[in-house]
């Protein structure tokens, strides 16, 4: 069968047909590589996404520490804050140099999914903890900004703002972390047809992923219902 042949029946929503056949190496990797590539790009969006908080942050951090430059106790927070942040865009960027080198090098798809999971298992764990505490520098640059009171700056309660620091800081990792948990199992299936040398895999997450566009669509109905009703109710009162 050829690639295109194969793409097309898949494409048509026949992958039944296709469960269960083997197929040969090079055409189940001409197959699988953009669906490798797609998952792996929202892994790098992720990335990119970050490196930009992190450079507001250093942005507003620069004028942070013109605004509190008579103020010693602040410039201890942050010059320590904009060193940190410059360190975390730096290793942002040999994260993305390292995964576009495994995406240059002329290397079969097994082991290009096998070196790039290496990656998103270990260098990236690190970097959604970094992207969690980019996103609580930034509003902490955004905060000392906004209420410079001459060169000062105030908590009022400071044990609420720890704790909502660390909630924040625990839900932006907690939700990369389901992203990233989604898209290797995603890489890994992948994997696992391309060893196996079937489609099995494939198909039964595209079967998921209908079942789940099916319950989004009718989650966001009932969401349109609800909103056309409440306005409605708000214009006939």
């Amino acid at each position: 069968m050829e690639n295109g042949d194969l793409i097309r029946i898949w494409n048509e929503g026949n992958q039944e047909i296709l469960k269960n056949r083997r197929f040969e190496r090079s055409e189940l990797e001409a197959f699988l590589k953009p669906k490798v590539g797609k998952a792996t790009l929202r892994l790098n969006l992720n990335i990119l996404v970050y490196m930009a908080v992190q450079l507001a942050a250093m942005i507003l951090i620069g004028f942070d520490l013109y605004g509190y430059r008579s103020n010693t106790v602040m410039l201890t927070v942050l010059i320590p804050m904009f060193i940190l942040c410059s360190s975390c865009f730096g290793y942002g960027v040999f994260l993305l140099s390292y995964i576009w080198q495994i995406n240059r090098v002329q290397v079969d798809l097994m082991t290009a999914i096998n070196r790039k999971l290496k990656v998103y298992r270990r260098h990236y764990e690190a970097w959604m903890w970094i992207g969690a505490f980019s996103c609580l520098f930034l509003t902490f640059a955004l905060n000392t900004l906004i209420d410079n009171d001459q060169g000062t700056y105030r908590i009022n309660h400071p044990v609420f703002f720890a704790v909502i620091c660390l909630l924040v800081l625990f839900f932006i990792y907690g939700a990369q972390k389901i992203a990233q948990f989604f898209a290797i199992s995603q890489i890994r299936i992948y994997l696992e047809d391309l060893q196996n040398e079937v489609l099995e895999g494939s198909h039964q997450l595209q079967e998921v992923r209908r079942k789940y566009r099916i319950v989004f669509m009718i989650f966001a109905l009932i969401l349109i219902i609800l909103f056309i009703l409440g306005v409605i109710k708000a214009v006939s009162t």
